[in-house]
């Protein structure tokens, strides 16, 4: 290759300042910075559920309503209502929590619901102060993911629920095989009785039907929901209570209809 006339070669001093200038940050581009998150609180929290488990023909909807401590030393306590397929099962779980990233945590609970190992996994996300929102099930041939709601310590009564509530969800009917269906509901309690409305979709046969009921509610705000239409058809419900007045989330125990729902109170 030729060398370069010396008349044309630029200085030693402005080479030097040339690459220095190159590698310098262009204004705009600053590096990125993580997000972090605080330490996850010791705190009471309710998380509704819902997916699939299982493939090919083993394959069914999984629902579940949880409410579970976490202590400051990475222990879990809780109580789930689950529907696997037709199945509802209720039992009360222990296990773990711990930091494993960036705003992310790892959990592994005990189960009598979680195969040969007994124990199932989860990962969740946290918010800008700490609190799990959303979460998704590590266990294998599993497709569930989870909605995370903080619960606070005070104790529930049947007069919790006041006002009014609103809510939409979608379901499944069984009749031979899982179908779906979608229910928007608006309902008013008041000393722990309810009367209500709901608009129902299967498959696109609507039907409107009003409701009444009662709901028992236990001090840890896990409670029983009993609803009747109007034509009498009645409905039977698992419920978790908002301890601050808020609403409460519900999952259904008839064997062939299977939704799982937030209502929300209303103002």
């Amino acid at each position: 290759m030729p060398s370069v006339p010396a008349c044309f070669r630029p200085p030693v001093s402005l080479a030097l300042l040339a690459l220095a200038a190159s590698l310098l940050p262009l204004p705009g581009r600053a590096a990125p910075k993580h997000a972090s998150c605080p330490s996850s609180p010791a705190a009471r929290h309710v998380v509704l559920e819902q997916g699939w488990r299982g493939q090919g023909a083993d394959q069914k909807p999984l629902a579940r309503l949880r409410q579970e401590r976490w202590t400051a030393d990475g222990t879990v306590e809780g109580t789930v209502f689950e529907r696997s397929g037709q199945t509802f099962l209720q039992f009360r779980y222990t296990g773990t929590w711990r930091p494993i990233g960036t705003c992310r945590v790892r959990l592994e609970r005990i189960t009598p619901d979680a195969g040969p190992t007994g124990r199932d996994e989860a990962e969740a996300v946290l918010d800008s102060i700490g609190r799990p929102r959303y979460s998704l099930s590590l266990a294998a041939g599993s497709t569930i993911t989870g909605i995370w709601r903080q619960q606070t310590d005070a104790a529930c009564t049947s007069t919790t629920l006041a006002g009014t509530v609103l809510s939409q969800q979608q379901g499944l009917s069984w009749n031979g095989g899982w179908r779906p269906n979608a229910v928007v509901q608006r309902e008013t309690w008041s000393g722990g009785a309810v009367q209500g409305v709901a608009l129902s979709s299967y498959a696109g046969r609507v039907e409107t039907a009003s409701y009444s009921g009662t709901i028992e509610v236990n001090a840890d705000c896990l409670a029983m929901v009993v609803q009747r239409d109007s034509e009498g058809v009645p409905y039977n419900y698992r419920a978790i209570v908002m301890a601050d007045g808020s609403g409460y989330l519900y999952l259904q125990e008839d064997p062939n209809d299977l939704t799982i729902g937030w209502l929300e109170r209303d103002g």
